[in-house]
C-alpha cells in the first residue's frame, strides 16, 4: 500500500499503518453491517461487501 495522508492531522503515513503515528487517528473504515474493512481514503459511497449506504451517519471509522 502507498503512503497517503492522515484525514485528521495530514500527517503522511507509510501506508500500512492502521493508525495515524502522529495524532492516532484509525485509517481503516469498517462497513456497521456486514464488518467488512478497507482504507478511509478510497471513501466508497456503497460497502464493497454488501451494499450498505455507507454515506449514512451510522458509519464508524475503526482500524
Amino acid at each position: 500500500m502507498s503512503a497517503f495522508k492522515c484525514p485528521k492531522c495530514g500527517k503522511t503515513t507509510g501506508g500500512k499503518e492502521k493508525f495515524c503515528i502522529d495524532c492516532g487517528q484509525p485509517l481503516n473504515t469498517i462497513c456497521p453491517e456486514c464488518g467488512e474493512t478497507w482504507r478511509f481514503m478510497f471513501e466508497y459511497k456503497f460497502c464493497p461487501g454488501c451494499g450498505h449506504n455507507m454515506t449514512k451517519k451510522e458509519t464508524t471509522k475503526k482500524s
